[in-house]
């Protein structure tokens, strides 16, 4: 059975009552992180800890703090990403075209800094000294340098995507999103449409680019993440248009040493974007936005060995009464899948329509793939009739909640992998 918690129930969970406990026992235990999560429609970022009961099997989530991204210009918030030892996070707001910096410990922002239209992804390189931002509304990258010591973020460089790219031609696509090769490159996939998607491989010291492919090689519209050892990266392709191209859904596996395709396969469903390995490396979910489904995927073999039922708790053959699931990370213990849920109603232009009905967070189990619990910090039931109403048929008026980003960050000391391109097998 699928559980609902309000905001008022998250509030109670933090002053003592436990949330999600099945037993009815009080008594909890850290589980050594925490989920935070990004409301573009509202503007707010949620933390949430995880908890435990003594001999169950049960963990719950309490709110223990929350950010208001909008009081500062951060406008829109889209994606949130962390530092290597997790004691920043960088949020990239597309609606003000800022990228935000706050340190962990005290959610205190460090740094509002104006990257250009639609910052779509922000993320810190592998060595801590830099931030890269994909702005899609001005088709290029951006570099940030940084300097923890004395808390110090400004921006340095910029690089233009567009046809004059080698490789990529006309009709090339704006970058959305990047990660990182275990050679000291960046991988930013590019969109938002299918016919647009395109890969190029930038040298992110110099912000040069040293290869590009074009939507006839490279479809890629959505996430990518490199293997943990292997030099490989899965990405994905798809659509989720009724029209020209059809509903698509697909994944690629580039090797990352040779630049070449190695192998692809179909995502039984529609649009995919989100992907992320399992903690301990064997595992690649890829879950689709149009279909709230998706597959596993041997991460050794690249062969599909399991499906994804709803990702949601509402399902139907209509799309406006169907969830819409966003991003996906795992608990560092690998036991639970968090999934971001969209609203009725998003707020970003030039992107596809993928809104949907329950707006908060999913969470599911790893060993049987089922929904176990939705988290609702912000419930539409606390928004009127009028409200929900004036704001899906018009975009304007009140903001409805819309989750889009989410991150895990471990309190404790983990085995297993993180943060790409994983330099190490400790979270």
């Amino acid at each position: 059975m699928v559980e609902h918690a309000s905001r008022r129930a998250f509030l109670a969970g933090a002053a003592g009552v436990s949330l999600f406990c099945l037993s009815g026992c009080l008594t909890t235990t850290d589980e050594g992180y925490e989920v935070w999560s990004v409301d573009s429609g509202t503007n707010s970022i949620y933390i949430h800890e995880a908890h435990s009961e003594p001999n169950e099997e049960t963990v719950e989530f309490d709110e223990v703090g929350s950010i208001d991204t909008g009081a500062e210009n951060g406008t829109d918030p889209n994606t949130i990403t962390f530092s290597t030892e997790y004691e920043y996070a960088v949020v990239s707001c597309p609606g003000s075209g800022r990228t935000l910096v706050y340190r962990t410990e005290d959610s205190e922002q460090v740094a509002n800094l104006e990257t250009g239209a639609n910052t779509r992804f922000a993320s810190f390189t592998p060595n801590d000294n830099a931030i890269l931002v994909d702005v899609a509304g001005e088709s290029k990258i951006v570099r940030i340098d940084v300097d923890f010591e004395e808390e110090v973020f400004e921006v340095s460089d910029e690089r233009s995507v567009d046809e004059s790219v080698e490789g990529l031609g006309s009709g090339a696509g704006v970058p959305g999103f990047h990660t990182y090769t275990q050679d000291g490159r960046s991988v930013h996939t590019l969109g938002p449409r299918y016919r647009s998607g395109g890969v190029v491989i930038v040298d992110y010291a110099q912000l040069t680019v040293e290869t590009a492919f074009s939507s006839d090689v490279l479809p890629a519209t959505g996430d990518a993440v490199p293997h943990p050892t292997a030099e490989k990266m899965f990405l994905t392709a798809g659509s989720s248009s009724s029209t020209t191209n059809g509903s698509i859904g697909e994944y690629y596996v580039l090797d990352t040493d040779t630049n070449e395709l190695i192998d692809k396969g179909k995502t039984a469903g529609a649009d995919p974007k989100s992907v992320r390995l399992s903690p301990d490396g064997t595992e690649l979910w890829i879950l689709n936005s149009k279909t709230n489904d998706g597959v596993v995927v041997d991460a050794e073999t690249n062969e599909v060995i399991d499906k994804i039922g709803a990702v949601g708790p509402k399902e139907s053959e209509t799309a406006a009464k169907r969830d819409t699931r966003c991003n996906l990370r795992f608990s560092p213990d690998g036991q639970y899948a968090f999934v971001t849920l969209r609203g009725p109603a998003q707020r970003v232009e030039g992107q596809p329509v993928s809104s949907g009905v329950t707006p908060g967070i999913a969470v599911l189990d790893v060993t049987t793939r089922e929904l176990r619990h939705v988290v609702e910090p912000d419930p539409l039931g606390e928004y009127s009739d009028t409200e929900t109403e004036a704001t899906r048929s018009s975009m304007e008026g009140k903001s409805l909640p819309d989750f889009r980003g989410l991150n895990v960050r471990p309190t404790d000391d983990f085995d297993g992998y993180s943060v790409p391109p994983y330099g190490n097998t400790t979270n």
